[in-house]
């Protein structure tokens, strides 16, 4: 029985595209990649938490003797007893470190291109192809300073935003012109900014 991998498929509806904030010209489209803030960010607070936590439990054991001594409880389940909400804790903490660590890790390594083809996107442990067959909406408005395009296939969805202040003019243009080129003659819903359907 093959085993599903671990990769961004968990969260494979969530909307990612407030954090594509970095672009990179791909030859004959435009690559967006989730932002070195977001990814650094997740993979520098994941170890500290880590640290934070064993540090935690190993200085609160130093001191459990003398807690369960001061209040009476000088054997083990009472020793236990003092030290329990510090092992919770610290246990909590390890494991959202490690889940942040493990989120920076997988960031490092999705990307999302937009080409006359269609969207490619990509994760960890997968490359999934989107056809421009496949978008199921797009912004009201393909306009210089940011627009958005949605697709889905087989249950996944993906949407991506290009905003200029993050990737520059160069690239937003080339987005623009592979958008406007592709939605031209197409039956794709335009959504206003309050989510009601513009009239075709």
């Amino acid at each position: 029985m093959k085993l599903p991998s671990l990769s961004f498929d968990f969260i494979k509806s969530t909307d990612l595209s407030p954090y594509l904030t970095k672009g990179a010209d791909a030859g004959n489209g435009v690559t967006l990649m989730i932002g070195d803030v977001y990814t650094y960010l997740l993979l520098g607070s994941g170890p500290l938490l880590i640290i934070a936590a064993l540090v935690l439990v190993k200085v609160m054991y130093g001191r459990v003797k003398f807690f369960a001594l001061e209040f009476g409880n000088g054997g083990f389940f009472g020793r236990l007893k003092i030290i329990g909400p510090s092992i919770v804790l610290g246990v909590a903490l390890f494991l959202l470190g490690a889940g942040a660590t493990w989120l920076g890790w997988q960031s490092m390594g999705y990307s999302v291109t937009l080409s006359a083809q269609g969207l490619h996107e990509v994760t960890r442990s997968q490359s999934i192809r989107y056809e421009w067959s496949d978008a199921m909406s797009a912004a009201e408005r393909i306009k210089s300073t940011e627009f958005w395009v949605a697709f889905a296939k087989d249950g996944r969805k993906c949407r991506v935003a290009f905003q200029q202040r993050y990737i520059g003019e160069k690239l937003q243009d080339n987005a623009i012109a592979i958008a406007e080129a592709a939605l031209a003659y197409s039956k794709v819903p335009r959504i206003k900014q309050d989510g009601s359907i513009s009239a075709p």
